[in-house]
């Protein structure tokens, strides 16, 4: 009994350590070129992981919160097929150039003193897409509070996770206070 146990274990080992092997020698295989020799072997992008860009994207929204789209606008798809829902919004933002406007418009309504912070609630990723739900936290120059519950969603373009829609609404408690200040 003990002996098939051993041999067990053994083909296990064995069977994990060609596994690794064969791995390895795909991963440094030479780029078969096509006959022509002066050509450069094409370009290989690290993969981005998925908290990287949760991160980035923290990062993005400070950055907007103080005027500055640059980052976030990199964080977006550049397709078509992007969206925004917002409660400020008359329904759907559709489209990248709708979408980059939106951003433009939102860096320059916030001052350069406003501050930004989050409350990640979850985040998930399976393949090719992800979502991040999080309460994000604006406190503007002129004192004025704005908490948001966030959904935004990714997806792997190029070996980098992109942002191809993100829905926000006001918090309950930011509803009660825009109500009373009617």
């Amino acid at each position: 009994m003990k002996r098939n146990i051993s041999v067990f274990i053994l083909l296990i080992l064995l069977a994990s350590s060609f596994k690794y092997r064969t791995k390895a020698r795909e991963v440094n295989q030479n780029v078969i070129t096509a006959g022509y020799s002066n050509a450069a072997s094409p370009k290989t992008f690290p993969v981005e992981s998925f908290n990287a860009a949760i991160e980035k994207l923290q990062q993005a929204n400070s950055e907007l919160s103080n005027g500055n789209p640059d980052l976030a606008k990199s964080m977006w798809s550049h397709k078509e097929d992007v969206t925004i829902f917002d409660e400020k919004a008359v329904g759907e933002i559709k489209g990248w150039k709708a979408v980059e406007a939106t951003l433009n418009a939102t860096s320059k309504q916030l001052s350069k003193e406003s501050t930004y912070t989050f409350e990640k609630i979850a985040s998930h990723e399976a393949g090719d897409q992800g979502y991040l739900l999080q309460k994000e936290h604006y406190k503007l120059a002129n004192g004025r509070v704005i908490d948001l519950h966030v959904t935004v969603l990714f997806r792997k373009e190029a070996n980098s996770w992109k942002i191809i829609h993100r829905q926000s609404d006001l918090s309950a408690s930011a509803r009660e206070s825009d109500k009373s200040s009617k």
